[in-house]
């Protein structure tokens, strides 16, 4: 029997692609990536990082008590990952200076997930949540994949720990939930979740591709 999350990943095979394949990641392989657009992904990570733990503590509230723990620890991870990584880039190494702008693809897939959470049944809130998990894990490894030099990469401390066991374990056990809630699931909750799925991949795009770019909207905050 083939899981939901399979064939969720399946139909966003072209989206993950061209993830990676997109210049931010191969040029963060190669540590060739421009310091300043690397600083604004830094600081639009943070500022999604912060709802992404929000996000995840609702569905923690709404989710089947045996998952409770998973999506709190999930939520502490998050905030974990934005001290370790967001702040040390930020502060310590790279002495990044914030821009205070917003990118709408920031803006957009931070509302998109806190709507789906408060809004959404609990098994659709689940799969909008798990691209940011999987896809992570997917570009982390790629990339470690395909840096040569990791002594030489400025940006190594990332890439080391988006494609850790650690991390990893993480993502894993989100697949897991995300396949038991949809076996007990009706068909239009597993098509909802299939959907909100791609929809999530598809804004993980933007939200590299706005780094990359420097795009902003100053507007929004």
């Amino acid at each position: 029997m083939i899981k939901l999350s399979e064939t969720a990943l399946a139909k966003s095979a072209n989206v993950i692609k061209a993830i990676k394949e997109h210049p931010f990641n191969r040029e963060l392989a190669a540590g060739s990536l421009d310091m300043q657009k690397f600083g604004y992904y830094i600081e639009q990570d943070t500022i999604y990082l912060r709802d992404f733990a929000r996000v995840l503590t609702i569905i923690a509230t709404k989710a089947p008590l045996k998952f409770m723990k998973d999506f709190l620890a999930f939520a502490e991870g998050v905030l974990t990952t934005e001290q370790k990584i967001v702040h040390s880039f930020f502060r310590e190494t790279f002495h990044f200076q914030e821009t205070k702008q917003l990118t709408l693809a920031t803006f957009a897939y931070t509302n998109y997930l806190l709507y789906f959470s408060m809004a959404a049944p609990v098994e659709v809130a689940i799969a909008a949540i798990l691209p940011c998990f999987w896809v992570y894990q997917i570009v982390g490894q790629f990339v470690a994949e395909n840096t040569h030099a990791k002594s030489n990469n400025p940006y190594w401390r990332w890439i080391e720990t988006y494609s850790s066991q650690e991390f990893d374990e993480s993502v894993q056990n989100a697949i897991a939930i995300f396949d038991e809630v949809a076996l007990s699931a009706s068909d239009e909750i597993r098509c909802s979740m299939i959907d909100v799925f791609y929809k999530s991949t598809v804004l993980e795009w933007h939200f590299w591709n706005d780094s990359y770019n420097l795009s902003n909207s100053p507007s929004l905050r």
